[in-house]
């Protein structure tokens, strides 16, 4: 890529790049990100090049001129931008294309209305504030005294009612405490956070097999924004994988390659 993109900036979509303060920022609301001089200009490469994979290859050819890199800097300068990218709730621009390279689709460059510019959410702040106001019922004065004297004439004294706390609603409580820990006890346990070619992994801090790790790779879409995975229990080495695709957790676990832990 041409080292005169430094000096410059140049509009992608609905993004601007500035290579001089080397920040990518959201035009329609000015929410931006910092970037390393080589991470700015993998986002450039990929976005100018909508719609296709740019092996990993040209990247490092391309993004580390004069420089000699390795795999893993290119690894590590996926995970920086898109860790950088959801900060700012931009979590699938970039897309990874197993064995390839990667991707940043052109739809993720179309401004969608999801980031408004924050004038226009103070206007409609301001509007539904006015519109509350003129529709509160006058209250007149003379009102006001009308009802004074009703209520001098009909004095009713009202004390405080103590509610007492059953030992019932304690209890249900404490169960709901712990069938809510049961379900969610696996995920307690993540300690350490990896990554598989630039894809960010939740695990318990033991180094992932190798099938595991191909799973992930095969299995990999723009939809899907994080992986966790875990062994089944603590003395046998089957792995079970989940993505989280929109949201939702979706079990990888079968597509894993590896043999099957025989669970008492």
């Amino acid at each position: 890529m041409n080292d005169e993109v430094n000096d410059g900036c140049k509009r992608l979509g609905r993004f601007d790049v500035d290579f001089a303060r080397r920040t990518i920022t959201r035009i329609s609301d000015g929410a931006f990100i910092k970037a390393s001089r080589s991470e700015t200009l993998i986002f450039t490469l990929l976005a100018e090049s909508a719609n296709n994979t740019i092996h990993r290859e040209v990247l490092l050819t391309e993004c580390w001129q004069g420089k000699i890199v390795t795999n893993n800097s290119l690894t590590v300068a996926i995970k920086n931008l898109r860790t950088a990218f959801a900060k700012i709730d931009e979590d699938k621009i970039i897309t990874t294309e197993p064995k390839l390279g990667y991707c940043i689709r052109q739809s993720a460059l179309i401004d969608d209305g999801s980031h408004p510019p924050k004038s226009v959410l103070i206007s409609i702040e301001e509007h539904n504030t006015h519109f509350s106001i003129d529709n509160k019922q006058p209250y007149s004065k003379e009102k006001k005294v009308e009802l004074f004297d009703i209520e001098s004439n009909n004095t009713v004294i009202q004390t405080p009612q103590r509610h007492s706390i059953k030992v019932f609603d304690i209890f249900l409580g404490i169960v709901f405490f712990f069938a809510t820990l049961t379900i969610c006890y696996r995920f307690l346990f993540f300690i350490d956070t990896t990554s598989v070619e630039g894809l960010p992994i939740i695990y318990n801090g033991v180094d992932l097999p190798k099938p595991v790790q191909n799973a992930i790779l095969s299995n990999d879409n723009s939809t899907i924004s994080k992986w966790y995975a875990f062994p089944i229990n603590a003395s046998c080495n089957y792995y079970q994988l989940f993505g989280v695709s929109n949201g939702h957790f979706v079990d990888y676990s079968p597509t894993v390659k590896q043999d099957i832990c025989s669970v008492k």
